[in-house]
């Protein structure tokens, strides 16, 4: 009999709860498919550090699971309430509370394993989608298969069972405690309200904004620029105090809302004004604790779709800054090159190659000017104009132009401030005694190819590097094909018996990986830090999003049947269908952005002062206005997704009630 009731009730759930169940079955694809690529030995040889991808999932999967818990115990917390009467009933029949029990819980089990067995199949087309996102971010020629294992479907299942024990737990536990009373009229019961009086409200509501303000500015301190260090606890404490300020902001606004639009006769009567204000201030007030929480996962949602962004222009830019070349050998010996151009020349086509010398300046007027950034060694690099020039088209860059007693500086773009407005170096005194002018400083195209510990480069007129001691002879080379990870770990073995030195101690001290730049190795790590961050960051905000989705679309929905009174008192009153949708929609727009305002202008202001250090490694200083548009249209897309669907669902339940 129970069985039955329960399979019936499942039938009956999963109509009323769709937009839960498509939710839990979307978590649950993106938990497989990130564990199958995770598992994945196709996609873990990608390079070296694609091989921390499953370590870093295990972490996030932690995080993960404890949201989908949150989501699937709210739910069920729900469904519970809206069936509170139907389970009153069954005991006033007779029937035992711990049978009416396991009846709810074999119902919820039915739907668990009815959306983990959908996700299986859901979740491998997914992880198909992603590989041809990593193939796109490796340029690899062919799509990464996906190896269907066992491993991600064993992980899977112990998440579900950990998952729904732990809900079900809870479930039970709730109607273990329930009394015939409680029961027959938990329905009509809602969140406590957080505040009785107006005056707690207002000390709470600007308590929370100081907080908020304070949490900010603390948090632009930690992050002031290049060559800060933030103190990992004082960024924790922020963290601390914005998520208390969003909860303390989000559970009192909503009275100020109401109170402006109450006070303004003109705006209180104006079409349908009032119902909408009672309304939304009614649902606020009475679900201020949900809201709190939701508004704190559309704010991490935001910063964690911003920091994909940021992660990903700073990669690039760090390919560029360390190997804009095929391949770069730094301080090798003269005589070595033909065997290294050999040694290439039997992996790839070489299209050009290019050596040169670095010369020693030991007064050093550069380095004591950028300070502690000025690089550890004892000399400056000088080159020369004809050299650099040479250099810069390799690089595609356009080349420069000297006079006879001029010299430029080029460093990194984070050094750059240091020396402009430095009057020490407008002229300079190199060591054979030839004083030069400076004619600019620049900040563009520098690369750590060019030499390893300094912290610019001196180019001067070819003639002026007379008598000026020879530091490094370095090699530049650029192939027809890509290079890679394995053909540097072989070229590194191949040139480590010429680059390691004796130290005084007698033991040999390498600097291989110093000294030697492939394009392709850098580029396959790039990829790899950019996908398992891009990933992870991605995975985290889709289940933020539909987490605050679902739980905004259910409680909606279930007003659709506990306020069909009032939408039926307007339709008698004259109120017409059109109208009626138009007070729908305003009601369920409000209701589902009001958890979104705080939340941009936080996210915003976090992406603001974290720009403070990425700004160092963008392509300009105002670029992270441009993904942060970006991500705020991607979030209001899916958002928008569900708020489409709570309001057609909506319109057709009240359809359906006034049918009746």
């Amino acid at each position: 009999m129970l069985s039955k009731l329960a399979f019936r009730n499942v039938k009956r759930s999963a109509k009323d709860y769709v937009i839960y169940l498509i939710t839990v079955t979307l978590a649950f694809s993106f938990i497989f498919a990130f564990n199958l690529m995770s598992n994945s030995k196709e996609i873990l040889n990608l390079c070296d550090i694609m091989n921390n991808f499953a370590i870093v999932m295990y972490f996030v999967n932690v995080f993960i699971i404890f949201i989908v818990c949150f989501l699937i115990n709210y739910t069920i917390k729900f469904m519970f309430s809206k069936r509170s009467r139907e389970f009153g009933t069954y005991m006033l029949l007779g029937i035992k509370k711990k049978k009416i029990s396991s009846m709810f819980t074999l119902e919820n089990i039915i739907l668990g394993f009815l959306s983990l067995l959908i996700s299986i199949p859901l979740g491998y087309l997914f992880s198909l989608f992603m590989s041809f996102i990593v193939t796109r971010t490796f340029g690899l020629n062919e799509i990464v298969k996906i190896t269907f294992s066992l491993n991600p479907i064993l992980l899977l299942l112990a998440y579900f069972i950990f998952i729904y024990l732990f809900v079900l737990m809870l479930a039970h536990h709730r109607m273990k405690k329930v009394k015939i009373y409680d029961l027959l009229y938990l329905e009509k019961q809602n969140e406590e309200k957080q505040f009785k009086k107006n005056k707690i409200r207002n000390i709470t509501f600007v308590f929370s904004l100081i907080i908020g303000i304070t949490a900010v500015v603390l948090f632009n301190r930690e992050f002031k620029g290049f060559g800060t260090e933030p103190s990992f606890g004082m960024v924790l404490v922020c963290i601390i105090l914005i998520i208390i300020s969003i909860y303390g902001v989000t559970i009192t606004l909503a009275d100020f809302i109401l109170k402006i639009v109450l006070k303004n006769k003109k705006l209180k009567y104006h079409k349908d004004n009032l119902f909408v204000a009672r309304t939304f201030s009614s649902k606020v007030k009475t679900m201020s604790f949900t809201l709190g929480i939701l508004t704190v996962l559309i704010t991490f949602t935001l910063i964690a779709l911003n920091l994909s962004s940021l992660f990903k222009a700073m990669f690039d830019y760090q390919l560029e800054l360390a190997s804009p070349y095929d391949i770069s050998i730094k301080e090798i010996d003269e005589n070595n090159i033909p065997e290294y151009i050999n040694f290439i020349e039997n992996e790839y086509t070489i299209e050009e190659s290019f050596s040169y010398h670095g010369y020693k300046e030991t007064n050093r007027d550069i380095s004591n000017a950028l300070g502690k950034y000025g690089g550890w060694r004892e000399y400056d690099q000088v080159i020369r104009l004809t050299d650099y020039n040479k250099l810069l088209e390799l690089k595609g860059d356009s080349p420069i132009t000297l006079a006879s007693d001029e010299y430029v500086v080029n460093v990194t773009k984070e050094l750059g401030d240091l020396l402009v407005s430095n009057p020490s170096i407008k002229t300079i005194t190199l060591s054979n005694g030839i004083e030069l002018k400076q004619k600019e400083i620049l900040t563009t195209g520098y690369t750590y190819a060019w030499g390893v510990g300094y912290g610019s480069i001196i180019v001067v007129p070819d003639d002026v590097v007379t008598d000026l001691e020879i530091g490094a002879t370095s090699l530049i080379v650029n192939t027809k094909e890509k290079t890679t990870e394995s053909f540097a770990k072989k070229m590194a073995k191949f040139i480590s018996s010429n680059i390691c030195r004796e130290t005084e101690d007698g033991e040999e001290d390498c600097y291989s990986l110093y000294n030697l730049t492939v394009r392709g190795q850098e580029e396959a790590n790039n990829n790899g830090f950019v996908t398992i961050i891009s990933f992870v960051c991605l995975y985290i905000a889709f289940i933020f999003i539909a987490t605050v989705g679902t739980i905004l679309a259910i409680q909606s929905l279930s007003d659709s049947t506990k306020y069909h009174y009032r939408y039926k008192v307007l339709s008698k009153l004259g109120v017409r269908e059109n109208q009626l949708n138009k007070t729908i929609f305003k009601q369920l727009f409000i209701f589902f952005i009001f958890p979104v305002f705080y939340p941009l202008i936080i996210s915003y202001i976090t992406v603001f002062t974290l720009n403070n250090v990425f700004n160092i490694v963008l392509t300009t200083d105002t670029i992270y206005l441009l993904y942060y548009s970006i991500n705020v249209f991607i979030f209001i897309l899916i958002y928008a997704i569900y708020f489409l669907a709570t309001y057609f669902g909506f319109k057709r339940n009240i359809g359906k009630m006034e049918e009746v």
